[in-house]
């Protein structure tokens, strides 16, 4: 079992409730990459005052974020630092989410200047900008032998981002967005492809990630998993998506690419894009608009406008539909493959593949359409899941059987990177 479900299955339920109310490649590519260590500023009334500013020299910081609220619900680990009359300093952080509040204890301990500080800590963290957390209260400062509560302040600049989940906030076309991501157990701050998946209609990222486990999938697969949240009830442009203010959802994900690229280092040469259904549909408009994605799989959502898609390029992408889905039908899989073999120049020739039934319980089979004369750089792939409904291939039904069948003779996690991985631009 993940390290993060039990915390993503308290998000989850957070979720519904709100909802039932409403093989990492390093890259040559140059990218900003972030600090190299987290930053720290520790603050304490009396006479003397104190402060301690400063880089980590050893150890780090991870501020993990829950992936319902977008905010901080964890803060831990240790560090050293220079000492403010020198010497070196040690912080340590132990802060988790606990009855919907943050609580758990620092300690700074500086003997250059004679000073230990203890602060235990029960809500009033906040986040005063970009990877920021910052917390003010009661704490106990000991120096020359006695000890006094004084009022405590510590700030974290989280310049160094940790495995484990992340949020993404910022404004964009006078909204506010938001995107969760999950960096992977072995990030190092090395360059890493990274795979964005936009949610169906209806779905936050927390509900699509619970029932499609895709941050699970890339955890141990070394590459970052992203799930930006549309605003309403989906992605404007595309069928489903409801007409509301002036989003601008093309211009959020470019904003999101460069948010990846700046602070999470991931390789801009290795961007990928999936979705599932009203996202589906997004991501094959995404395909014919954004040429920093190196390839795309739309699931359960196919491009529905091809009259209007002018990639000017070739594009990898692999099509994945059920044909007893009644929500999309499989009807209009054809014009959109037809598209993109045209848009790829592969010709007519199709090969047919009857994938093994490992899983003949489900009442579904799966046949792969290859066609063997796309260019290398704009293979067109289609898995057409036979008895298939509205469901991700191999995750949990996302209302159960009401959407019809759920295959798990493949696992649209497992389709979906071994293609998209095997391109860069």
């Amino acid at each position: 079992m993940s390290p993060h479900a039990p915390r993503f299955r308290c998000a989850l339920a957070a979720a519904l409730l709100a909802g039932a109310a409403a093989s990492a490649v390093p890259s040559g590519t140059a990218h900003a990459a972030p600090p190299v260590r987290d930053r720290i500023v520790v603050t304490a009334d009396g006479s003397p005052a104190y402060t301690l500013a400063g880089d980590l020299s050893s150890g780090s910081i991870a501020v993990l974020d829950n992936v319902v609220t977008y905010e901080p619900d964890r803060i831990e680990g240790t560090g050293t630092l220079p000492g403010s009359a020198g010497g070196t300093a040690s912080v340590s952080f132990d802060i988790a989410d606990r009855d919907f509040s943050l609580k758990g204890r620092f300690t700074l301990k500086d003997p250059g200047a004679g000073v230990e500080i203890t602060a235990d800590i029960d809500g009033g963290v906040t986040v005063p900008g970009t990877a920021q957390v910052r917390w003010e209260g009661k704490g106990t400062v000991r120096r020359a032998g006695g000890s006094a509560d004084r009022r405590v302040a510590f700030t974290i600049e989280d310049r160094r981002p940790d495995p484990g989940d992340h949020a993404v906030r910022f404004t964009h076309a006078g909204q506010q967005r938001n995107a969760i991501l999950r960096l992977p157990d072995d990030y190092d701050g090395t360059p890493r492809p990274a795979l964005f998946h936009f949610p169906g209609l209806l779905e936050s990222p927390a509900v699509a990630e619970w029932f499609g486990r895709m941050a699970d999938f890339a955890q141990t697969r070394g590459f970052i998993m992203v799930t930006p949240e549309h605003h309403g009830v989906g992605w404007q442009g595309v069928l489903g998506g409801t007409p509301g203010p002036d989003l601008d959802d093309p211009g959020f994900v470019r904003r999101l690419q460069d948010v990846l690229v700046d602070r999470f280092d991931a390789d801009p040469r290795r961007l990928y894009a999936s979705g599932m259904s009203n996202g589906g549909f997004f991501t094959s408009k995404t395909a014919c608009e954004n040429d920093r994605f190196a390839a795309f799989a739309p699931v359960a959502g196919q491009l529905n406008d091809p009259g209007a898609c002018a990639p000017g390029r070739h594009v990898p992408i692999v099509l994945i539909h059920g044909d007893g889905d009644f929500v999309v039908p499989y009807a209009t899989v054809r014009p959109a493959l037809d598209f993109w073999k045209r848009n790829n120049g592969c010709g007519s020739r199709t090969v047919a593949t009857e994938l093994p039934d490992i899983a003949p319980d489900d009442n579904t089979t799966v046949v792969r359409h290859d066609h063997p004369d796309c260019p290398a750089d704009g293979p067109v792939t289609l898995y057409e899941i036979k008895g298939g409904g509205h469901n991700w291939p191999g995750g949990t039904p996302f209302l159960g059987p009401f959407l019809g069948g759920t295959t798990y003779d493949i696992d649209a996690n497992a389709v979906i990177w071994d293609f998209v991985s095997r391109h860069r631009l």
